[in-house]
């Protein structure tokens, strides 16, 4: 790649790489697509833009493999114009805040870093709420219907999963969110198993696992995870009280 190159592709707006349509200004200064709407005068010299389209550095566009916009924090890749920007959707170099805060577990954690890096960063300051998953081994134990929130991080299949428990106003809600690259969101499901610790008795729901960045609202209300009311998950208890929560992932294979 030549930089003096990427360099006349670099959009003055948003200062990323333009590909076609390319449009320019009365002063001859070029413009990507997605800033054109939104740009009311050209950045560099504040001219009108014309319709009037830059053949020439479109052309030029076509044969260029563009660097990932992530390169800084290690991609390697380049891509030519009809891709690069799927690839930075996808990038596991990207910069992610840590899912602990983003899940809103009732606590703040400020760290930034690469996708690849997130289970590393969990790992080491949140190892008390992460698990290494076993297959349908049990994750909370209740004594009680009182209201409750207790989630785990669990580490399955070499993805970053969270299993979060909600008991509020009579009813409990359990659902398993996946921490990846979007375009992984439909290969997982989980199994929830409410039980006792004599297993004379149990209930069984499965579900598609959860896209992290989904709200409480957009899971709970429209039941996409099981949901049950207390005065039926009673009957689970043992002679103890206690009720026992495991889940069990599954791949899905298409």
């Amino acid at each position: 790649m030549d930089k003096s190159v990427l360099k006349e592709l670099e959009c003055p707006a948003c200062k990323q790489y333009m590909v076609p349509p390319i449009t320019f200004c009365l002063g001859g200064h070029n413009i990507c697509n997605t800033c054109r709407p939104t740009v009311s005068s050209c950045p560099t010299c504040k001219q009108k833009f014309m319709k009037t389209r830059n053949v020439s550095l479109e052309n030029l566009s076509v044969q260029m493999k563009f660097p990932c916009r992530y390169s800084k924090y290690g991609c390697k890749d380049t891509f030519p114009y009809n891709a690069f920007r799927e690839h930075e959707a996808i990038c596991g170099y990207s910069p992610q805040t840590c899912p602990v805060d983003y899940l809103r577990l009732r606590r703040i954690c400020t760290w930034t870093g690469t996708s690849n890096d997130v289970k590393k960063h969990l790992q080491a300051a949140h190892k008390e709420l992460c698990e290494d998953y076993n297959k349908a081994h049990s994750l909370f134990l209740l004594s009680s219907n009182a209201t409750i929130y207790r989630y785990k991080l669990l580490f399955a299949y070499n993805e970053i999963f969270c299993c979060r428990l909600l008991i509020r106003y009579g009813v409990m809600y359990v659902v398993l969110h996946y921490i990846g690259p979007a375009e992984n969101d439909l290969k997982y499901q989980y199994t929830v198993t409410v039980m006792n610790d004599e297993v004379t008795e149990s209930v069984i729901v499965t579900h598609m696992a959860r896209r992290f960045t989904e709200t409480e609202d957009d899971i709970f209300i429209p039941k996409d995870c099981l949901k049950l009311h207390c005065d039926y998950t009673d009957r689970f208890r043992d002679e103890q009280g206690w009720l026992t929560v495991s889940v069990e992932i599954f791949r899905v294979n298409k």
